[in-house]
Order: C-alpha cells, then sequence, then structure tokens
C-alpha cells in the first residue's frame, strides 16, 4: 500500500478493462502508476465485452495478448438479419492486415481478472482497492484517497478518469456533456450455456418487426443476448428472469442455460464537452458514451489511452512541452463524436428495418436516409483538403497523415520485419533508402535523444500497396501509437519534417 504522500506520475481511476489497460500502457512506459480499482459492479454501464484488431495489437505491444489467448473469442461472421433469416449485412470475421482477427469477444469478468493479474505483476503500478478521491483543489497534484474511515494523500502528475465521472466530480471539473440526440432502453442478458447446448458462434443483429434484438458468442458456453425495450415497457418489469426465458425461447428453453446477470441499460450518444481539465484527462466512458451496436465502446477507450499516453511518456521522460498533451483533446474529441454517430446510424438502421417489416415496406424505402449510408454505403465522400487537427505534419497538405502504420514491412533482402518488435513505443523514421546521412547533425542528435527508431531499405510495406506508394514518394515518421506523422515529398525534404514535429514536441 502507498505511503502518504508518495509521489506518482500517472494515477488512474478505473474499476474495468479499460483501466486495467491504461495503467498497463503506462507501466510499459516505465512510468510509476497507482490504480485505483473498484471491486464491484456499476450497474449503471455495461461490461464491455468485444475489442477490434488494433485494440489487439495494441495489448500484443505491451506484453499481455499472449496472456489472454485462452479468453478470448473470434466470432465466425457478424451479421444484419431479419426474423425470417434474410441477410441485410453480414461480414466474415478475418484475420486484418496487422494478423489479428478484426472482431474479439470475451467474458469480461474473466478478462479483467487475468489483466489485474498482470497489474499486480508490474513492478511500475501500485493498486488501491476500493479507495476513491475525495478532495483535491485545482492547479495542484494532491489527492486524497478514502476508504471507510481511512485517508491517504498522494502526489500525481497526471489523473486520468476511465470510468464515469460521478455528479459531484463533474461539477468540481466543470464538465458537461452534450446530448447527441439517441436514446434507446435495452435489457442485457448474460448467459452460460449448459454441457451439451450450443449456438452459432457469431455477432449477430436482429432486425425483429416487434423487437429488435441482437446476441453475441462471447466463448464457446457464454453468450449475451440484448432486447430493446418497447414503448411503455417498465424497466422493472421487464428485467426478471421469467421475462428473460421468455425472450431467449426463441433459441433455448430454460433448462439449457443459466442466466449470469441481467440488467436494463439506456443506448445513448453523449460526449464531454472537454477531454482535459489542467492535468486531469478523461478516456472511455468518462468521456462518453457510445451506443454498442458497433461494439466501438473499449475501442475508443483505447485509443484515447494510446494516443494520451505516449505524450506523458514525452513530457516525463524527454522534457517535452507540457503542451504537447493538449492534442490529446484535439485529436480525439472530434473523432469520437463521429464513431458516436456512426453507431447511432447503425441503431437508426436496425430500428428502420424493424419498422419496414413491421408494415411490409421495402427496406430501401423505409431506411431513413443517414442510416441508408450505413447500410448501402456513400459513394460520394469528398476529402476537405485538411490535415489531420493535433501532433501531425504542419507543412502541407498531407494524405497520410492520421493513418495506422502496417504492422509488417519488408526490406530489399525480402526479409519480412515486424515494426512492433523493431520500434517499440517510440517514433520512428522509415525510408526506402539509406537517408540518415542526409538529416543535419543537429536533427539526427535530437532524434536519437528521444530514442527514435531508424528502419531503412525498406521495399514493401507488407498488404498495404497505399503505403508501399507512400514510402517510394518519401519518408515516414510514425508517432508511437503507430499514427503516421507524415510523408516527405518533393516538396520538404525529411530534415525538414523531423524539424516541424521537434518544434511542435520540443
Amino acid at each position: 500500500m502507498p505511503d502518504n504522500n508518495e509521489s506518482y506520475d500517472v494515477v488512474v481511476i478505473g474499476s474495468g478493462l479499460l483501466g486495467q489497460i491504461c495503467a498497463l500502457l503506462c507501466g510499459k512506459y516505465n512510468l510509476k502508476t497507482l490504480l485505483l480499482s473498484q471491486n464491484f459492479i456499476n450497474e449503471k454501464v455495461i461490461n464491455d465485452a468485444s475489442f477490434d484488431d488494433e485494440a489487439a495489437r495494441l495489448l500484443d505491444r505491451i506484453g499481455v495478448y499472449s496472456k489472454i489467448n485462452d479468453l478470448i473469442n473470434t466470432p465466425l461472421f457478424t451479421d444484419l438479419v431479419t426474423t425470417n433469416s434474410k441477410i441485410v449485412q453480414r461480414s466474415p470475421v478475418i484475420k486484418a492486415k496487422n494478423s489479428f482477427p478484426s472482431l474479439i469477444t470475451f467474458t469480461p469478468g474473466d478478462l479483467e481478472k487475468k489483466m489485474l493479474l498482470s497489474c499486480s505483476d508490474d513492478p511500475n503500478i501500485d493498486i488501491l482497492d476500493n479507495f476513491s478521491i475525495s478532495h483535491f483543489e485545482s492547479n495542484t497534484n494532491t489527492y486524497s484517497l478514502k476508504k471507510d474511515n481511512k485517508t491517504i494523500k498522494v502526489e500525481a502528475s497526471y489523473l486520468i478518469y476511465t470510468d464515469e465521472i460521478n455528479d459531484l466530480m463533474n461539477k468540481k471539473l466543470n464538465i458537461y456533456f452534450d446530448d447527441l440526440g439517441y436514446s434507446r432502453e435495452w435489457l442485457i442478458v448474460d448467459i452460460f450455456l449448459k454441457s451439451g447446448v450450443n449456438l452459432e458462434n457469431v455477432f449477430r443483429q436482429i432486425c425483429d418487426p416487434i423487437r429488435p434484438t441482437s446476441y453475441v458468442a462471447l466463448s464457446e458456453s457464454r453468450y449475451r443476448f440484448q432486447f430493446q425495450l418497447l414503448t411503455g415497457e417498465k424497466k422493472e418489469e421487464i428485467a426478471s428472469i421469467s421475462k428473460a426465458h421468455d425472450l431467449i425461447s426463441n433459441w433455448l428453453t430454460p433448462n439449457q442455460y443459466n442466466i449470469e446477470y441481467l440488467s436494463t441499460f439506456e443506448f445513448k450518444g453523449r460526449c464531454a464537452n472537454n477531454f482535459q481539465i489542467e492535468n486531469i484527462f478523461l478516456i472511455g466512458k468518462a468521456a462518453y458514451q457510445i451506443p454498442p451496436y458497433a461494439a466501438q465502446s473499449l475501442n475508443s477507450g483505447i485509443r484515447d489511452a494510446a494516443n494520451l499516453i505516449w505524450k506523458i511518456n514525452l513530457i516525463k521522460k524527454y522534457k517535452s512541452k507540457n503542451k504537447i498533451v493538449h492534442s490529446y483533446n484535439i485529436e480525439r474529441n472530434a473523432k469520437i463524436r463521429q464513431t458516436i454517430k456512426s453507431s447511432i446510424v447503425l441503431g437508426q438502421l436496425i430500428d428502420s428495418i424493424s419498422v419496414a417489416l413491421q408494415n411490409n415496406a421495402p427496406l430501401e424505402e423505409a431506411i431513413v436516409p443517414e442510416a441508408r449510408d450505413q447500410a448501402f454505403g456513400n459513394k460520394d465522400k469528398l476529402s476537405d483538403k485538411s490535415n489531420e487537427p493535433g501532433i501531425y505534419n504542419s507543412l502541407a497538405y498531407d494524405i497520410y497523415s492520421g493513418q495506422r502504420f502496417a504492422k509488417n514491412i519488408r526490406d530489399k533482402n525480402n526479409t519480412l520485419l515486424d515494426v512492433d518488435e523493431n520500434i517499440g513505443l517510440n517514433f520512428a523514421i522509415i525510408t526506402k533508402d539509406n537517408n540518415f546521412h542526409h538529416l543535419e547533425d543537429g536533427t539526427l542528435r535530437r532524434l536519437k535523444e528521444l530514442d527514435c527508431k531508424f528502419l531503412s531499405n525498406i521495399q514493401e510495406i507488407h498488404l498495404d500497396p497505399n503505403l508501399t506508394e507512400a514510402l517510394t514518394s518519401g519518408d515516414i515518421i510514425v508517432r508511437p501509437d503507430m499514427k503516421i506523422f507524415g510523408v516527405s515529398n518533393d516538396n520538404f525534404t525529411i530534415d525538414q519534417m523531423c524539424q516541424d514535429l521537434l518544434n511542435q514536441i520540443t
């Protein structure tokens, strides 16, 4: 247990998986970290049960993916179907370019226990169970932590919230949330199949004309069912074991499974006005609520952590500009709002198809315009010819800025190289030739002081022709979160682009 007034680089407030992942990422950067972990079930939120290939890639980079292989499941496909099994959309779950499955599901409690063990084993992480912040003053780094009648004080350079913030802290931090115009009540039922009982290993949304429904395979024996509440239904009446049995009866009889958890939740779209208040940061559910139709809640939180913590590391370890952490809100807030919008549109799509089925109307005519784009594709997307906001190439318009760099590349000897293993959690310059001698001595020295990695004589970005083409036109700077800072070209050299990066962060 930490002593009174012990000092930390980061305090993470999180009772679930995202808080643990955030702490582990801090630990990987050798940041001294305190995790405030709550050992209770918060019935106001849904425990996330899936992540994607990029989230899996980050877990692999911090050394925990291999530890959870026995706890994760890869559905055969995701689909959107009608009650008569007509397929509206179907996508097989395959390995992405980075070699991880595009969708991975899991039983939340099991994975959280395994992650917490990894946190306990990390020498950079201390854990306090059931402590909460009871007091702090603005513009100070001292926090009072309370559990029952015990209070201790700790110092921390940065505070990261990963759980929903209570009303008291909202007022203290002056946070308000924008309502993004969507709200539906759903019943969530997690079940455990008895021996010999099977269901399809899928992630399925069902456009039922009476009640939109979904079910997700979390493992061979565990499934999550979700049922939308109808107009006039009372939460306390539908959240009963007998009602759950009735709703699941289209697939299983009550003697084929046990109910492990059931509750109602509001699928809502909302987003905080700001993800940063002084040295306090909001990530994941602390900052926003994403309707879970596209399963992006945990993915978005992990991307938040990946975006923020490398910047904190630059400040703590390399004495970079304090203001670089302000780019976290700039880079993430707009992205999250777009993610919420896309998830809402998918929810509207499900509702629209259900209504169309009720009225025997053609699906294409019944679907609202925004949802029609989601279902059938909008071919008229136009670029606004502006770079990603934040710490990216500022010299000129760069179509590659903000793209995620590939996991594998090939050198001129046709040897396949793992980028993650070669770069770690550092900046990197990747070049087709050996162009590092073109860098000025001062630029090269400053890059080496940042532990920047240099990969030369690269001929191919494996499985990504677009980035291979970029490599033929210039040299690529990759950020620690694997986002591309920029690609040099005939208009600006790699040295000029390195200077641009260094001016932004040091």
